[in-house]
């Protein structure tokens, strides 16, 4: 039920051959399932380890998906979201050419870059059976992703998990594991209250109990809060949509939701093996929901308070993406828990908000364009729950669920500045996103193809290569974090602060005092490269 062809009247698809779109279809699947799995052992790198991995997927997830939709382009067809995608990306490059910090710029630029691309490969199958190639892949995903990390919580464990905040599985963090699965929440839900095959409503109905269980047990507030409000705007959603409420038996209905809420009390009753510092783990989360008067919620006022004092100096560009970490040291107040002066590396690498870090990063414009693309996938997704047509209204529901998750996980952490996420949202979204009528539809000649093309191609391809390098940083430093073996990483990564910070630790001056001058050109606002120069008379 959940796919269907496309409308009659809608723009009509480029003639793509069946080989062709399953290769993006099978990609596309692919891609999402590696892009959950993707970690590297370094006991050198922490989240490095987990998050370079990843984004060496959606990278060559990208550049594949590329050769393949690149040949035979001759015409520009653009909606209003696809113009205000691209629009924020091309915001989002200006400001990172303008950036302090080029590498750390272009880094986080070219995730975004990446996942249009991902978005693009699922418009240009939406619709077509290719598509189901793509949407196993997803639900395939986020369901490895939530077993692994129940997995760990019951004493599984692998050199390749995180070490700390446990259950991080793959994903080095409980709470980047618990962001990734309640965003793929409303996708595997629906489509297990929808499919036609009995045995797929029964492994729905089981990946569900699963996930639900692990969003329970990392503790995670924001997912906790994400799962509720999701689940709340579908609840809304669906009863407003007449077609699917007739469509739909009430046992599914009824079958889902006690589905979730089995998953959420076996969490809580089933004993594991987590050591939580508090004797009431679970009642102190629900407790701290909406506490910001003391620990972590007090700590992000602090810390978002303190960034948006970036805005005023940058309002227009921003300081750049991924150069939220390069100025805070300029913004930061005596007693941010958030800032750890005395460290070489003292804060983490994005606030933590994602809201937060497009305004610091790209400005007021940028910003608002991206939630002008978001309000406008958002509306699309909500206008077609009216349709008589209980497929495209299944779809719209599962943009909208998943979209709200998106939303409030990144109002309290960093989402969509990390791979993962953003692969698992891009590609939903371009394939479930109810088609709608261009803006833009006009030929291109074959010079411009080939140089739009090409320019894009090199684009992805460098980002690939960049992350290439840092996945040979980290088996540099698998076993080993000496001298020798920064020394090595650097030659695959020469951008890397983090590497350059370690080498004005130990050695001569001499040898120190060169990366030191690196790690001070790359940032020019933290003590610790400035301190390393002045004990050695830099």
């Amino acid at each position: 039920m959940w796919i269907s062809p496309p409308s009659a009247g809608l723009p009509e698809r480029p003639p793509d051959s069946p080989l062709r779109r399953s290769a993006l279809g099978a990609c596309l699947g692919l891609g999402a399932v590696l892009v959950a799995l993707g970690a590297a052992q370094s006991v050198f790198f922490d989240l490095d380890r987990h998050q370079v991995p990843k984004e060496l997927v959606l990278h060559a997830t990208a550049l594949i998906g590329l050769m393949v939709m690149l040949p035979g382009w001759r015409r520009v067809q653009l909606t209003a979201i696809d113009g205000l995608l691209l629009l924020t990306l091309a915001w989002s490059w200006a400001s990172a050419l303008l950036a302090v910090n080029h590498w750390i710029g272009f880094r986080a630029v070219s995730i975004g870059t990446s996942a249009f691309v991902v978005y693009r490969m699922g418009r240009r199958i939406a619709g077509t059976p290719a598509a189901r190639l793509a949407m196993a892949g997803l639900v395939a995903a986020v369901v490895i992703a939530a077993t692994v990390g129940l997995a760990e919580s019951f004493g599984f464990s692998h050199p390749i998990f995180a070490t700390e905040r446990v259950p991080g599985g793959t994903f080095g963090n409980r709470n980047f594991l618990a962001h990734f699965v309640v965003i793929g929440l409303p996708l595997v839900g629906l489509m297990a209250v929808t499919s036609r095959r009995w045995w797929s409503v029964v492994a729905g109905v089981l990946a569900v109990v699963l996930m639900v269980g692990l969003i329970v047990i990392t503790r995670s507030r924001a997912a906790w809060l994400a799962g509720l409000l999701s689940g709340g705007v579908l609840v809304l959603a669906a009863w407003g949509a007449r077609a699917w409420r007739e469509s739909l038996p009430r046992a599914r209905r009824l079958g889902i939701l006690l589905a979730a809420v089995t998953g959420g009390v076996a969490a809580l009753i089933i004993p594991n093996q987590l050591e939580w510092k508090s004797e009431s783990p679970y009642r102190d989360t629900v407790t701290g929901l909406v506490d910001f008067r003391t620990g972590s919620g007090q700590g992000r006022l602090l810390q978002w308070r303190n960034s948006l004092q970036l805005v005023p100096g940058d309002p227009v560009f921003g300081v750049g993406p991924g150069n939220w970490f390069v100025h805070y040291p300029r913004v930061t107040a005596p007693g941010d828990p958030a800032f750890a002066g005395y460290n070489a590396v003292p804060t983490n690498p994005w606030p933590s908000s994602d809201w937060v870090a497009f305004l610091t990063e790209v400005g007021v414009v940028g910003t608002v364009l991206l939630l002008l693309a978001g309000g406008a996938i958002g509306l699309t997704a909500l206008r077609r729950t009216g349709s008589d047509d209980p497929a495209e209204v299944g779809r719209g529901l599962m943009v909208l669920g998943m979209m709200t998750a998106g939303l409030v996980t990144g109002g309290f952490d960093a989402v969509l500045h990390l791979a993962a996420p953003s692969f698992l949202l891009a590609a939903a979204v371009g394939l479930l996103v109810p088609e709608s009528g261009p803006v833009m539809d006009r030929p291109i000649r074959a010079a411009a193809a080939r140089l739009a093309g090409g320019f894009a191609v090199v684009v992805v391809g460098l980002a690939l290569l960049l992350s290439a390098g840092h996945v040979a940083a980290l088996r540099a430093t698998r076993d080993a974090r000496d001298r020798a073996a920064v020394t090595t990483a650097l030659r695959f990564a020469p951008g890397n602060h983090q590497l350059h910070l370690r080498l004005t630790q130990s050695g001569s001056c001499r040898a120190r005092i060169a990366h030191a001058r690196a790690a001070q050109s790359l940032l020019p606002f933290h003590p610790y490269p400035k301190r390393a120069l002045r004990e050695c008379g830099g």
